[in-house]
């Protein structure tokens, strides 16, 4: 059985069709990108996998149950995460936030939760960061470290809303590479506008714009992304091996 189960999925927002006939299947230790307009359904899919919306027609499977059932074996990066940047708190407390158990309040957790925040860190090349004010950092410094509080509780599946969308070009590529090296023992599902991040790392990219198709990241093409967003669109590829090396051609 798929990690993910998605079969003839429908849903719409007050009557307007979001998602129609939608079956997508993801294995263990993939990872896939969502592509698509907006509008086009790819934050409701994520939602649908997370089980935050039930679907309208057909089924959600997730390790073989309802989403809602297995919540706490995923990681979930919103597109806006709910972090004020003014807030006085670390990185490493940010970290922190995402831990299950318990814990009183900034300062009162436990060690272990502690090492995990920081392993998690580390894990997003981010280790340094720890105990600086998260309201200093950089967009992309942000960004490892929102992805790290997904990453804390050691989810198996990690679901990702734009998170390259605060992010200069090379460190968009620099997050894409690390976020490959988590493979095969997570599986990463992500949200992207941007095709330049996609090629150097993801094994399958899934086309939506209410329906969905999938393709191999090597046939992604002009014409192919015209047809998904509905106008001329000229593709700018990105040819950067997992070192972040290379250049870009049309």
């Amino acid at each position: 059985m798929s990690l993910i189960d998605i079969k003839g999925v429908d849903f719409a927002y007050n009557g307007r069709p979001v998602l129609a006939g939608v079956d997508l299947a993801v294995e263990q230790g993939e990872f896939l990108a969502l592509v698509g307009p907006n509008g086009g359904g790819k934050t409701t899919l994520l939602k649908l996998i997370l089980g935050l919306l039930a679907p309208q027609g057909g089924t959600v499977r997730v390790f073989g149950q309802p989403p809602a059932r297995v919540r706490r074996r995923m990681g979930y990066l919103p597109q806006h995460a709910p972090v004020d940047p003014g807030f006085p708190v670390s990185a490493l407390e940010v970290v922190l936030m995402g831990s299950l158990g318990s814990g009183s309040g900034l300062g009162l957790w436990r060690r272990g939760q502690r090492a995990a925040a920081q392993k998690a860190l580390e894990r997003m090349e981010a280790g340094d960061l720890a105990g600086r004010s998260f309201g200093l950092l950089s967009g992309g410094q942000r960004q490892r470290v929102l992805i790290a509080r997904a990453l804390v509780a050691g989810p198996e599946l990690l679901l990702l809303d734009e998170p390259t969308a605060a992010v200069d070009p090379r460190g968009g590529v620099d997050l894409m590479n690390i976020l490959a090296g988590l493979q095969p023992k997570v599986t990463v599902v992500l949200v992207t506008h941007d095709l330049g991040f996609v090629s150097p790392a993801v094994s399958r990219v899934a086309c939506i714009n209410q329906s969905l198709s999938i393709h191999p990241t090597q046939v992604i093409n002009g014409s192919l992304i015209s047809e998904l967003y509905g106008a001329p669109v000229r593709l700018v590829r990105h040819d950067h091996d997992l070192e972040g090396k290379g250049g870009c051609r049309d």
